[in-house]
C-alpha cells in the first residue's frame, strides 16, 4: 500500500503536476491523521469498556460486603438483646422485695449475661480498598460513593464508641464479680450450674455491682438503637443498589 501511494506521488511529480501533488499530499496527511484518530478512539473505547467492567465488578463486591455487614450487625444486635434480657432479669431481683429469687436456674443463667464481653469489629472491605487506593471514581456514581463513605464512617464511630465506655463497664463488672484469687464460683457449670448461697447474698448486697448493672442495661439500650439505625442505613444502600443496578 505504501509503495502504491509513493508511485502515485512520483508520477505526479514526473508529469509536473505540482498542484495535484500538493492536494494529494495533503489528502494523504488527512487520511493518516484520521486513521490515527480512529485508532485512538478505538483504544479509548476499549479502555472505557474495561473501566466500566471493572466498576461493575466492584459494585457487585460492595453489594456482597453490605450483605455481610448486615449479618454482622444482626449478631451484634442478638448479643446486645441477650445481654439486656439477662441484665434486666438480675436487676429485677435486686429491686424486688427482700431480693427474693424465685427461679434459681434462671437467675444463675441471667447472672452471667452482663459479664459477657463481645468485641465489635469490621473487616477491611472492597470500598475501603477502593477509597485508600484513590479509585472510588471507578464506581462512576458519586451519590452512591458518598452514601457508602458516610455509612462506613458511622460504622467505625459506633465501633469506637462501644470500645470506650460500654466495653470498659463490662470489664469493670467482671473484675468486681470475680476478683483475682476468688474464682471459686466462676466454675459454676461444673457444679450443676448453681451458685452458692453465700455468693448470691454477697452479690445482691453489692451496691457497686448494682450500679454497674444499671450502666450495662443503659449501654445495651443505647447501642441497640445505634446498631438498628446502622442496619437501616445498610438496607437502604442495598435497596438503592438493587434499583440502580438490576443485574445484581
Amino acid at each position: 500500500m505504501i509503495k502504491f501511494f509513493r508511485k502515485i506521488r512520483q508520477n505526479l511529480l514526473s508529469e509536473g503536476k505540482t498542484g495535484k501533488y500538493l492536494k494529494y499530499a495533503i489528502g494523504e496527511i488527512v487520511l493518516v491523521v484520521v486513521g490515527i484518530l480512529i485508532a485512538l478512539g478505538i483504544n479509548n473505547w476499549n479502555e472505557e469498556r474495561k473501566i466500566e467492567q471493572s466498576g461493575k465488578e466492584f459494585i457487585n463486591e460492595i453489594y456482597k460486603d453490605l450483605k455481610i455487614e448486615i449479618s454482622n450487625i444482626n449478631e451484634v444486635l442478638n448479643s446486645l438483646q441477650n445481654q439486656y434480657n439477662g441484665t434486666d432479669y438480675v436487676l429485677s431481683v435486686f429491686e424486688s422485695k427482700n431480693k427474693a429469687i424465685k427461679d434459681t436456674l434462671m437467675f444463675t443463667k441471667s447472672h452471667w449475661a452482663p459479664s459477657r464481653l463481645f468485641i465489635i469489629e469490621r473487616d477491611l472491605n472492597t470500598f475501603d480498598k477502593l477509597k485508600s487506593s484513590g479509585k472510588s471514581g471507578l464506581l462512576k456514581n458519586d451519590s452512591l460513593s458518598n452514601l457508602l463513605d458516610n455509612f462506613y464512617k458511622n460504622f467505625d464511630i459506633r465501633i469506637s464508641n462501644f470500645k470506650e465506655y460500654p466495653l470498659q463497664i463490662r470489664m469493670d463488672y467482671r473484675r468486681a464479680l470475680f476478683p483475682i484469687g476468688n474464682m471459686e464460683d466462676f466454675k459454676y457449670e461444673e457444679r450443676n450450674s448453681k451458685l452458692t448461697s453465700a455468693f448470691i447474698k454477697k452479690f445482691l448486697d453489692n451496691e457497686f455491682i448494682y450500679r454497674h448493672l444499671l450502666s450495662i442495661l443503659k449501654t445495651c439500650r443505647y447501642n441497640t438503637n445505634f446498631f438498628k439505625e446502622l442496619k437501616e442505613e445498610a438496607l437502604q444502600l442495598i435497596n438503592l443498589m438493587e434499583n440502580t443496578y438490576p443485574e445484581l
